[in-house]
């Protein structure tokens, strides 16, 4: 009974972390509508792609993966105000005097940074080097905001966890819409910089609420400090090590001819929202529990939400990738075919899209499991882990690349993180009911099928509607189409009694 209750709870907490990621992703499809209508698919969007590409990967290491990852181990370990306060102080005068440096590094040497990471020359190289140090004051905020976020998510308040991000893509969006055309790209620097600063100090008022209160702390010999700053370390050499893959796979998109890289850009934008949502709902509610239970050795409540997690990301990764794969020209059209934004530049995003969205599941699981390795305190296994899969997806993209052009970024990515998420597996064999999960993916795959059969019906007999682009028209088309598509799978997932589902109908009754 008492499973059966945190089952419930935890699917209610992922269902609202879900909801508040899914408006935070439309968002930020319109403002990437927006950015593309702004700018297109010219030379200056390419810039402004790469440029951003940087701090956007960073993000992983000073605010959204690295450093929560070491942050919320400590505090789910001692939920006393004065210890949770000490480490919000410490952590957030690190980060100052980091970035304080960080900024400074990007002033006077933002050129020869842009050069190393990208292939551009002359007014290109120069346009990069003038947006990077912008990019960067961005991270800074964002990363700041994020230490507050943790502490939000740790006390499972996911409702200013959720709203947070809403702030910065409604700022982004209106202030490019009205200074576009007058800054240029410049606008985009501007942009971020004010809406990461409106969504830190949204996150600031919200953990004040609860309590917390912050002051001046430079006492980084503390224990409990420097056993954050020992795990964050290793996970930042993860976190840079994927960095490197994807800024590699940036590299090679911006050597083909224009317009690749921003396929390869916006493409992201199609995997990221399915897989952000999900592993919003899953990842932020289950690692706290990981670790708490871990912290606790209660073994069995950890297999249990670590099985959680995974259950319910194969019942929706796998609907997700599907309804992608079948309507990536689609939804690549009516969301950004506009202005200079063309309808073969639709099918090359749509083409990188369609292979991008294969690999969903296989990475949502894959981190997943390595959340859980570092929940187990095996924070350098998993760090060996991500280097394999980053060697493997760049040599593949190498060589693949020359032959099958942008589409072997995509196919590469997916090949590195099967393999690891096999390796996973096997290291975690003692967590993981095989057979129940080998159950709930067959399951799953055949509660799909009429979803899919319907795809296939639907294609025949409406292929080209898209062909003119986004308007309001093939805009509400696409949207009652996912919704049509949508309740086929959650009336299929209720008569295949899919777990995810099964536990909003235990609390109905």
């Amino acid at each position: 009974m008492k499973d059966s209750t945190q089952n419930r709870e935890n699917s209610k907490n992922s269902t609202l972390l879900m909801f508040l990621t899914l408006l935070s992703r439309l968002l930020g499809i319109i403002k990437a509508r927006v950015i593309t209508t702004a700018f297109g698919a010219t030379s200056t969007a390419d810039v402004i792609n790469v440029a951003y590409f940087l701090p956007n990967n960073l993000r992983k290491i000073f605010a959204e993966g690295a450093i929560t990852s070491a942050f919320i181990p400590s505090l789910s370990s001692n939920a006393d105000k004065t210890f949770r306060n000490k480490l919000l102080s410490l952590m957030l005068c690190f980060q100052l005097i980091l970035f304080s440096l960080i900024i400074i590094l990007f002033i006077f040497f933002s050129r020869p940074i842009f050069a190393f990471i990208s292939d551009f020359s002359g007014d290109e190289l120069e346009l990069g080097a003038s947006l990077l140090p912008y990019f960067i004051v961005f991270l800074a905020f964002i990363s700041i905001s994020n230490i507050f976020a943790a502490i939000l998510q740790t006390d499972r308040k996911f409702i200013p966890y959720g709203l947070a991000p809403l702030f910065f893509s409604i700022t982004l969006i209106v202030f490019i819409s009205l200074f576009s055309e007058k800054l240029d790209a410049m606008a985009m620097a501007y942009g971020v910089v004010l809406a990461s600063f409106i969504q830190l100090i949204f996150t600031l008022i919200s953990v004040y609420k609860r309590g917390y209160k912050v002051h001046v702390d430079i006492d980084f010999k503390n224990t409990e400090f420097k056993k954050i700053l020992k795990t964050w370390a290793i996970v930042v050499s993860s976190a840079l090590t994927t960095i490197f893959s994807q800024q590699f796979s940036t590299y090679l998109a911006s050597t083909l001819s224009t317009g690749n890289a921003t396929a390869f850009s916006n493409s992201m934008i199609f995997f990221s929202t399915p897989y952000g949502i999900i592993n919003a709902g899953f990842i932020t509610v289950v690692y706290p529990l990981l670790t708490e239970s871990f912290s606790n050795n209660n073994i069995k409540r950890f297999k249990k939400e670590l099985q959680y997690g995974i259950d319910g990301m194969i019942n929706l990764f796998v609907p997700a990738t599907i309804i992608i794969m079948f309507l990536s020209k689609e939804y690549v059209a009516v969301l950004l075919q506009n202005g200079k934004f063309t309808f073969e530049n639709t099918l090359l995003t749509a083409s990188v899209t369609y292979y991008l969205v294969l690999g969903l599941t296989i990475v949502g699981l894959n981190s997943l499991l390595n959340r859980a390795l570092i929940a187990k305190n095996k924070a350098k296994f998993s760090f060996v882990l991500i280097a394999i899969q980053a060697i493997i997806d760049v040599i593949l993209s190498f060589v693949l690349i020359k032959t099958i052009g942008i589409i072997a970024l995509p196919i590469a990515n997916t090949i590195s993180f099967f393999i690891t998420l096999v390796i996973h597996s096997i290291v975690l064999s003692s967590d993981i009911n095989f057979k129940h999960t080998i159950s709930i993916f067959l399951q799953t795959i055949a509660a799909n099928i009429p979803m899919t059969l319907i795809l296939i019906l639907y294609k025949k007999l409406f292929p080209l509607w898209y062909i003119d682009g986004s308007n309001l028209i093939n805009i509400l088309k696409a949207i009652v189409l996912s919704l049509i598509l949508g309740l086929i799978c959650l009336g299929s997932y209720s008569i295949f009694k899919i777990p995810f589902i099964q536990y909003f109908k235990k609390t109905k009754n």
